[in-house]
């Protein structure tokens, strides 16, 4: 008999590793061996085996302790069958399912979920989905839409069952109405959709002429929309049962809205807070001035102080748009450009000249320079 190689070798770990390398060296191994991945190669299924023991064994508390301590004679003892290649397949599924996170997850992909018996209920119709765009102004007060929608709802002829008249579709014989059948692959069950039945579980025998079968039809349907204030880009709306009805019974899907907020041609949007930009003139920066600026609402005055210097961002408080939960508003942001003449007037020409002659140190753009022009216009 050929000598048992040693667990932590096989996971290829150092004594001492922590669960959760255990787990991964065993996803790693368990993945790369597995027989659906390899069929048949009898090495590759001997490996798979191989390395489920291993992990059975170091990952269980008492029987690593028993390992560490005694080698395979700790264990063994206890083993019913003793070895890798005695192992049963449901003791091979156990450490499967246990590494790979039970039912549901990779564990179902190669067939585990067969053993799970199917409690839930009916299932809810398909969920529809579109895509409605607003504007900024719109996003500040809130909006209705009239959305027009193509969704399928029960056929009038079979009243969603496919067969002609209404009448109840067949048990699957393929199958026995589980919808998926299991195919034998070494020691392991793959399960499958039903080939006759495509997973439904149920056949139709007698078609419905009006959905040829399918049990729908498609209709259009007006709906009115609810857009809240705030929304912002991407926000989805879900408008509950608004999809499609289900054909067992179950609630109808839902209706998700995609909201895009369309450019606006004056601000910038950043959160609840808008950008925009203002121009003043030299005198003004210098001087201290009231402008007038556009708001989503209309107009506002803003005040800029004396000395502004080009660039300054000034704050208009709850001007902004609203928060989508809670309702306060953001601020407007205003970034102030300066406007230099590229043409002057004769009159600002001799302005700009006579500061220039009575200081011959400044420079257009420098201090001395500015506190001359406040000096012209006081």
């Amino acid at each position: 008999m050929a000598k048992k190689r040693d667990y932590y070798e096989i996971l290829g770990l150092e004594r001492g590793a922590s669960e959760d390398d255990l787990k991964k060296a065993y996803r790693k191994l368990a993945f790369k061996y597995h027989p659906d991945k390899n069929p048949g190669d009898a090495a590759a299924e001997a490996k798979f085996k191989e390395a489920a023991e291993a992990y059975e064994v170091l990952s269980d508390d008492q029987k690593r302790a028993r390992y560490d301590q005694f080698g395979h004679a700790g264990v063994d003892a206890h083993a019913q069958g003793g070895g890798a290649q005695g192992r049963s397949a449901e003791d091979v599924f156990s450490a499967f399912r246990d590494a790979f996170g039970g039912e549901g997850g990779f564990f179902d992909m190669f067939g585990g979920g067969a053993r799970r018996s199917r409690t839930r209920g009916p299932e809810a119709g398909a969920s529809l989905q579109a895509t409605v765009s607003v504007t900024l102004e719109e996003v500040l007060t809130g909006t209705t839409r009239r959305l027009s929608v193509k969704r399928r709802e029960l056929c009038e002829g079979c009243r969603g069952t496919g067969v002609k008249g209404g009448g109840k579709p067949a048990t699957c014989s393929t199958c026995e109405g589980a919808g998926a059948v299991l195919q034998s692959q070494g020691f392991f069950s793959l399960r499958t959709v039903c080939p006759t039945c495509q997973g439904r579980g149920k056949v139709v025998r007698d078609p419905c002429p009006k959905c040829d079968a399918e049990g729908l039809t498609k209709k259009p349907v007006e709906l009115e929309i609810k857009i809240p204030p705030g929304i912002d880009e991407g926000t989805e709306l879900r408008i509950a049962n608004e999809g499609e009805p289900s054909q067992e019974g179950g609630p109808r899907g839902h209706l998700f809205v995609h909201l895009q907020v369309q450019d606006h041609p004056v601000f910038l949007r950043r959160g609840s807070d808008l950008l925009c930009e203002a121009e003043v003139e030299v005198a003004q920066a210098v001087l201290g001035a009231s402008i007038e600026v556009a708001t989503l609402d209309g107009r506002a005055d803003l005040r800029i102080p004396p000395g502004t210097q080009p660039n300054t961002v000034l704050r208009l408080r709850g001007q902004g748009l609203p928060e989508l939960r809670g309702g306060q508003r953001g601020d407007i942001l205003v970034r102030l450009a300066v406007l230099i003449p590229t043409r002057p007037s004769e009159k600002e020409r001799t302005h700009y000249e006579a500061l220039l002659r009575e200081d011959k140190t400044a420079k257009p753009g420098g201090k001395g320079f500015f506190r001359k022009v406040r000096e012209i216009f006081e």
